[in-house]
């Protein structure tokens, strides 16, 4: 499930509040190395030390906050492919092969009025889950069967066999639900991620038929995390994959992937990719930049969670 309106709501006002108790000539350079000298024009209170705490306090509340609504609404990703892939559902029904064969190469899967009742399943989850970009059916060879929306989804696809994608292979080795890295639509030409859960027929061979495969909208999680409005102009929030390249970066407006660099290198994504969270300042693209880092559980593995401020 989502975090409700009213937790997000107490925690975002939690978080203005200790951000208005914190004076602007605290740096987070004398923070992050433990250092309370004031500017030369004031004396240093003895209660900057627990204003101090307060700010970083704030710091690991908002990675937290972020990370565990990122860790939310990929639950509800996953749980709304799992809902249709279950016995009951047509999904479980194998797919029409032999149309399949006739219409591959020409409409890029089987007809927008073949197989309805799949089809209607994943127009269902498009329109409740707006996480999802797109719905794709694939054969156990990896063979696109449909995607919805028809179009630009199944129309615009430039490649017909997806059995190289790492979703795909994992999904199938694992028997269950798996989320790819940053990779490249073939539909939409934008950077997306992917989560691919195996299909079993409802029969009691229990065999494969095919691989659902959800798109993740990039801008949703853009959207989505600006609302929550947990940030000044002084801090970026980073989304990464597990090979540090951006999901979300609120530095940027309407970014794609493409457009950052890789985080991979830094100690703090290394750290939180091992499970860990905490703080510390390193380097990185010749400046120097105080951290926070949170894991996020993703499906099978990890995302990154990094609030970052130049120093």
């Amino acid at each position: 499930m989502f975090l409700n309106s009213h937790s997000i709501f107490k925690l975002s006002s939690l978080c203005v509040l200790i951000m208005m108790s914190i004076p602007s000539y605290i740096s987070a350079a004398s923070y992050a190395q433990g250092n309370t000298t004031s500017p030369p024009s004031r004396n240093v209170l003895a209660s900057d030390n627990s204003i101090l705490d307060a700010a970083s306090n704030f710091q690991d509340l908002i990675s937290k906050l972020v990370a565990k609504y990122v860790e939310n609404t990929l639950k509800d990703g996953v749980s709304a492919l799992e809902l249709v892939t279950n016995n009951s559902t047509p999904m479980t029904t194998p797919p029409n092969e032999a149309l399949l064969k006739t219409t591959l190469k020409t409409l890029h899967g089987i007809p927008s009025n073949a197989d309805e009742s799949k089809r209607k399943l994943a127009q269902d989850i498009l329109s409740k889950y707006k996480i999802f970009e797109y719905i794709g059916y694939l054969t156990p060879r990896g063979d696109i069967y449909f995607a919805e929306p028809y179009y630009p989804a199944q129309t615009q696809l430039s490649t017909l066999n997806f059995a190289y994608r790492e979703h795909f292979k994992g999904a199938i080795a694992s028997e269950g639900p798996f989320l790819s890295n940053v990779i490249n639509s073939v539909s939409y030409s934008t950077p997306h991620v992917a989560i691919a859960i195996p299909v079993y027929s409802q029969n009691n061979s229990g065999s494969l038929i095919g691989v659902l495969v959800g798109g993740l909208n990039f801008s949703y999680f853009d959207q989505s995390i600006r609302s929550l409005n947990l940030t000044d102009h002084d801090h970026r929030i980073i989304l990464a994959d597990r090979n540090g390249t951006a999901i979300f970066d609120s530095s940027l407006r309407n970014n794609y992937a493409s457009e950052v660099g890789s985080f991979a290198s830094l100690q703090s994504f290394k750290n939180a990719l091992e499970g860990r969270s905490g703080s510390m300042v390193e380097p990185f693209n010749d400046t120097k930049l105080l951290i926070f880092y949170h894991p996020v559980k993703a499906v099978q593995g990890k995302w990154v969670i990094m609030l970052i401020k130049t120093v």
